[in-house]
């Protein structure tokens, strides 16, 4: 090397010192990749930790909100988007809400006879101005009453009576206005024993016990039995009825409330330690008429008639449209017979049209299963759209009859929130009088009739004169 020429010599130093810093370069990308390897393991960790963590919470999520949930009962809502967002106030074509001014009752001159600012007599008024206002009277006081019922021998066939009186119940100290009052309280208003208490107190000085608040509402409860168990036939005679259930806890266990609305809005309530088909089999007996509207719970499944929820097949459906691309397919599919549905409906054909649609619909959507019943991503979909083949167009047969249960999930809202409210009926007994007096708080709701009326005249018939 010493014979090398001196630009030799020279091209090999450098040569030798760009190989010592590329080694030394190496050496620090081995040290970035190794840093580098171990983040990308520590991020690969926290990435499962972090699946793991929302499949809990998803899974927990679901028992708040999933198909079957109702959108009244969603926790979240989804946000509308900026194109949504309007001005706030009535809707375009509402009448408005002003009210009209009545007829006076009386009319009040007010005058004077001194000026406020001399005091002189200021003569005879220039002008009148008028104001009507809306007053309810002064709050009165309890008042007493005693009835002489008097007792009879008849002359004539010996026959023994005593008389009675509308207005007096026959058992009790409490008047027919009273026990309406106080059980209004309580089941219209939702009023918690010892606020009805304090309220009854304020407004017309009239003492009474909690206890004594609910033997009252127990003796209106079976005063209401006799016309519950009207209404028990006339669900069973009805043209058709929605069907659902809650669970309402009864001294610490678990049991259900379930509804049964007629096409006429009765409204049954009951409530049972069950949640299987012995309550509807009990309530419709295995004869009953007319078709029902439900969901998909086994309990529904011996019934001859149904209507299966398009409501609840709609959330089914949206929640699988992200899944797959078939989940989205279907969910465009099954909107779009729906909205053909409600179409069809809409301009009330004759029943041999409806007839023969139902045929056509019925195997297009048998066909629409088979399609897609080895679909891995629908399996489940596809289960609840065959467990129902048959009963999606039920309600082409019955003029009137909604493809959804909505009008069953209205009648049992009221319940879930004085469920709420009291937390749980601490006896059996609660709980029986309970649907005695709410089936026929809510029937009567339904029907637009006047609820204190009606409970006046049935304690009347039931208390009084019966």
């Amino acid at each position: 090397m010493q014979d090398w020429p001196e630009e030799a010599k020279q091209r090999i130093h450098t040569l030798e010192e760009k190989n010592q810093i590329l080694l030394k370069e190496n050496q620090q990308l081995k040290e970035l990749l190794s840093n580098f390897e171990k983040r990308l393991n520590t991020l690969e960790q926290e990435n499962s930790e972090l699946k793991q963590k929302i499949i809990k919470l998803e899974n927990k999520l679901r028992q708040y909100e999933n198909p079957h949930t109702p959108p009244s009962r969603k926790r979240f809502k989804k946000q509308k988007t900026k194109k949504q967002h309007g001005k706030r106030g009535a809707p375009k074509g509402h009448r408005g809400a002003t009210r009209t001014t009545p007829k006076p009752d009386e009319i009040i001159p007010v005058t004077t006879n001194s000026c406020p600012c001399c005091g002189q007599q200021p003569g005879e008024g220039t002008a009148v101005e008028t104001v009507t206002i809306e007053e309810l009277p002064p709050p009165q006081k309890v008042m007493v009453k005693q009835y002489e019922l008097h007792k009879y021998t008849c002359e004539h066939c010996g026959h023994q009576f005593t008389m009675t009186h509308e207005d007096c119940p026959q058992q009790g100290r409490f008047g027919v206005h009273t026990l309406s009052y106080v059980t209004l309280l309580r089941f219209h208003l939702r009023g918690v024993y010892r606020k009805i208490q304090d309220f009854l107190q304020y407004l017309s000085d009239f003492s009474i016990t909690p206890k004594g608040i609910n033997d009252a509402l127990l003796r209106v409860g079976e005063a209401c039995k006799q016309e519950f168990n009207r209404l028990k036939q006339r669900v069973r005679s009805a043209q058709w009825r929605h069907i659902d259930e809650t669970h309402s806890p009864v001294n610490g266990e678990n049991w259900w409330l379930w509804i049964f609305r007629t096409d006429g809005d009765d409204s049954l309530v009951v409530i049972r330690d069950s949640r299987g088909s012995n309550v509807v089999k009990e309530i419709l007996g295995t004869e009953h008429s007319g078709a029902n509207v439900t969901d998909g719970w086994r309990a529904y499944h011996y019934l001859h008639s149904v209507q299966r929820c398009w409501a609840h097949l709609l959330r089914e459906v949206d929640s699988h449209k992200d899944i797959s691309e078939e989940g989205r397919i279907l969910s465009e599919e099954i909107h779009k017979r729906f909205r053909l549905l409600k179409e069809f409906l809409g301009k009330d054909p004759p029943m041999q049209d409806r007839k023969k649609q139902k045929q056509q619909w019925d195997q297009e959507l048998a066909d629409l299963v088979e399609k897609y019943e080895d679909s891995i991503h629908t399996k489940h979909l596809i289960t609840y759209l065959k467990n129902g083949l048959g009963s999606w167009y039920t309600c082409l047969l019955h003029p009137g009859m909604p493809p959804t249960n909505n009008l069953g999930e209205q009648a049992i809202r009221e319940h879930v929130i004085m469920r709420k409210i009291i937390g749980a009926f601490r006896s059996e007994k609660g709980s029986e009088y309970y649907q005695y007096i709410a089936s026929m708080f809510a029937t009567w709701r339904f029907q637009g009739k006047n609820i204190l009326e009606e409970l006046e005249n049935l304690l009347r018939k039931e208390l009084c004169l019966s």
